[in-house]
């Protein structure tokens, strides 16, 4: 598991950048704003609202993803459940290429709410036409 905390960045430039703040070292996030205006909305209200502070990353599949934003740090499992908000429109317009942020869903495609991952290798012939594909909203940029 890992912990992470989130916080927002002042950047010259157009696009929102967010740090993540963690036990393995901190690093920065741009999210594409007007891209997928909905899914980053949704992201920075769970941020602002202070969900992922001290949230986990409880899944982790070597060359694959490492996934959080559903539980909190807790020192007894199963950990504590962020509390999600309404499940938001998918917005697949980027492929779910390595170093890339997208969010969670079930097997429906409108269903994502509070869990994101991060792509860990080049996941695109899989997760971009699965489940009407996953939404890319941001990427590593540091």
């Amino acid at each position: 598991m890992l912990a992470v905390i989130l916080c927002i960045l002042p950047h010259k430039s157009e696009a929102t950048v967010v740090e993540f703040q963690t036990v393995m070292g901190n690093f920065e996030v741009n999210l594409y704003d007007n891209t997928t205006p909905t899914t980053v909305a949704n992201f920075l209200d769970y941020v602002n609202n202070g969900a992922y502070t001290s949230s986990i990353m409880p899944r982790f599949v070597p060359d694959f993803i490492v996934q959080g934003g559903g539980f909190s740090f807790n020192l007894i499992w199963p950990a504590p459940v962020i509390s999600s908000n309404a499940a938001i429109t998918n917005e697949p317009e980027f492929s779910n290429l390595r170093g890339t942020i997208a969010m969670a869903k079930t097997s429906l495609p409108d269903s994502a709410t509070n869990q994101w991952f991060f792509n860990l290798g080049d996941n695109s012939a899989n997760l971009d036409l699965q489940n009407a594909g996953f939404t890319v909203f941001g990427e590593v940029v540091g």
